[in-house]
């Protein structure tokens, strides 16, 4: 993709690009009206991230000198607020994204957006092999957990609806690209529903589309993520914080692949696969009303677990050395390990948020150290 990112510091926009911009990509960064104005073939560009929170005036500048000057760019924006959504998409934005992001969910939507502006619908014919980077394996030496990803192997070129289990930040997302990759739908999109992100109407909104006029600033007919999975894999992440007003909606989609979008009374079907995560008891949502149980029943269909590090230790290193390899990649750098004391250090650190935690630690290495050694 050829790339814009819009925002007023160049910390940010080189976080930002940091795993977000892949190196066959082309990208530019400008924070400034008179920047954006001088920077040569902004019609040639893609797509554009613009960060909402520059200060709200001069991004709704930025947005409006974006659309005079190249009205078919579509315009992702970056909010902290879930409420701006329905906000900056009135203003013209073509989608928006809540902060903190998730790289591998922003990447999508990125994509999307540049399919779409070029005309190619979300079903589009799956790239050549090798085209799309693939995710890294997850690793493992424990038997639990060996356990568990047989199971995955085995259920992932079915159509088969998953369940994820597992605390924050054991690698549920992780897997769940890694299944979709090793499906049969896999050179298609996989794209992720953040439940507890948005507001039930909001979000109603973000997974199933809407017409124009359904809602205050709603200007205009709007595929939702239901649409933009299409023939590939939609990706519930944290389920059981779906809005029970949305619950009997999902299950509607699991059994009859059926939809409506917000304000539309004509029915669609969807060629998609579910998956799911949480990090909840949902058998103790179920009992205490807040989960509906034939929901739950429909979901899990088959679960996999995520164990944490504590129970795995002899994880951690392994892991932290596919961790160390895909950030120097990422980071153009040649690093060959790590020294002796940081690997004590790896193994006796408690790691209370899992593979999040550590994955963040060996991405500030990979940038930070000095020379080729951690």
């Amino acid at each position: 993709m050829k790339i814009l990112l819009i925002g007023d510091e160049s910390r940010t926009r080189r976080l930002l690009s940091f795993g977000l911009v892949k190196p066959d990509d082309q990208a530019a960064a400008v924070n400034s009206a008179g920047e954006l104005a001088r920077l040569p073939g902004l019609r040639t560009f893609e797509v554009a991230l613009l960060d909402w929170e520059m200060r709200d005036a001069i991004a709704r500048e930025l947005l409006d000198q974006l659309q005079r000057l190249a009205p078919t760019l579509p315009v992702v924006v970056l909010t902290t607020r879930g409420s701006r959504v329905t906000e900056v998409r009135a203003h013209g934005a073509a989608e928006a994204l809540l902060k903190p992001i998730v790289i591998d969910e922003a990447r999508a939507v990125l994509e999307r957006c540049a399919r779409a502006a070029l005309g190619a619908p979300a079903s589009a014919e799956p790239e050549p092999a090798g085209v799309a980077e693939p995710v890294a394996p997850l690793v493992t030496q424990n038997d639990a957990q060996q356990r568990q990803f047989a199971i995955a192997a085995k259920v992932a070129p079915t159509g088969a609806t998953l369940l994820l289990l597992g605390e924050n930040g054991t690698g549920k997302t992780r897997l769940a690209r890694q299944i979709h990759e090793r499906s049969t739908r896999g050179g298609r999109a996989f794209v992720t529903v953040n439940c507890p992100c948005l507001q039930a109407q909001l979000l109603e909104s973000e997974l199933f589309g809407h017409v124009r006029g359904a809602f205050t600033g709603a200007v205009s007919d709007a595929a939702g993520l239901v649409e933009a999975a299409e023939h590939g894999t939609l990706f519930f992440d944290e389920v059981g914080d779906l809005p029970a007003s949305l619950q009997p909606k999902l299950l509607r989609l699991l059994e009859d692949r059926c939809y409506e979008r917000v304000g539309e009374a004509k029915t669609r079907t969807a060629d998609i696969r579910i998956i799911a995560a949480t990090n909840r008891d949902l058998r103790a949502e179920v009992a205490a009303g807040r989960f509906r149980e034939d929901l739950f029943y429909r979901l899990n269909v088959i679960a996999i677990e995520m164990l944490p590090l504590r129970r795995r230790p002899e994880d951690i290193l392994p892991t932290a050395e596919l961790f160390l390899a895909e950030c120097a990649r990422a980071a153009g750098r040649t690093l060959r390990g790590f020294a002796p004391e940081a690997r004590i250090a790896l193994q006796r650190h408690g790691w209370p948020d899992n593979l999040r935690e550590l994955h963040n630690y060996i991405e500030r290495a990979a940038i930070l150290c000095e020379g080729e050694v951690v």
